[in-house]
C-alpha cells in the first residue's frame, strides 16, 4: 500500500470495473495513485477495487451510472460531457485539479463486440499520461494517443 501525503494523487475513473477502466486503474494504481473505482454495479465495482488492492495498489469502488441521473446528475451525451470536461476543468483549476477527456481509440472491448485492434492496455495508456500531468498540465482538453483532439 502506498502512503498517502498532502500531495496524493487520486484519480476518479468511470467504467473502471471492466476493459479500459480497468486497465487503467491497474496502471495508474502502479504510478502511486489512490483509485476510485467508478462503476454501475456496486458488486463489481468492490470487486475491481479488490483486484487493484490485491496487486498492492490503493482503491474505493464508487457507485456511478453516467445513464442515471440521480448517480450523476446529468445526460452521458458526447455534448454534455464536452461541456462538463470545461466546466469542471474551469471550476477546479484553482485547486490544483485537473479535468481532461481522452478518446483510447480503437480497443477491443465489448461495447464493439471485440472488434477493436488495440488491447485495453493500449487504450489506457492516453489516461495514464494525463494523469500524470504536472499541475501546470493541460484542463479542459480533450486528448488521444498522439495528443490533443479537436472537439
Amino acid at each position: 500500500m502506498h502512503e498517502h501525503t498532502a500531495h496524493q494523487k487520486v484519480a476518479m475513473l468511470t467504467g473502471a470495473n471492466k476493459g479500459i477502466g480497468s486497465a487503467t486503474a491497474e496502471q495508474l494504481a502502479e504510478l502511486g495513485m489512490t483509485i476510485l473505482i467508478g462503476a454501475r454495479n456496486p458488486r463489481r465495482g468492490e470487486q475491481a477495487a479488490e483486484a487493484v488492492r490485491a496487486a498492492g495498489g490503493d482503491a474505493h469502488p464508487v457507485t456511478l451510472d453516467v445513464t442515471d441521473p440521480a448517480s450523476a446528475a446529468y445526460s452521458p451525451s458526447k455534448t454534455v460531457l464536452n461541456a462538463l470536461t470545461v466546466q469542471y476543468a474551469n471550476e477546479l483549476r484553482k485547486a490544483g485539479i485537473l479535468v481532461n477527456r481522452r478518446r483510447p481509440g480503437y480497443v477491443d472491448t465489448d461495447s464493439n463486440n471485440h472488434t477493436g485492434f488495440l488491447t485495453t492496455a493500449q487504450g489506457a495508456a492516453v489516461v495514464g499520461r494525463l494523469a500524470t500531468l504536472g499541475a501546470d498540465g493541460p484542463t479542459g482538453g480533450f486528448f488521444g494517443e498522439g495528443g490533443p483532439v479537436p472537439w
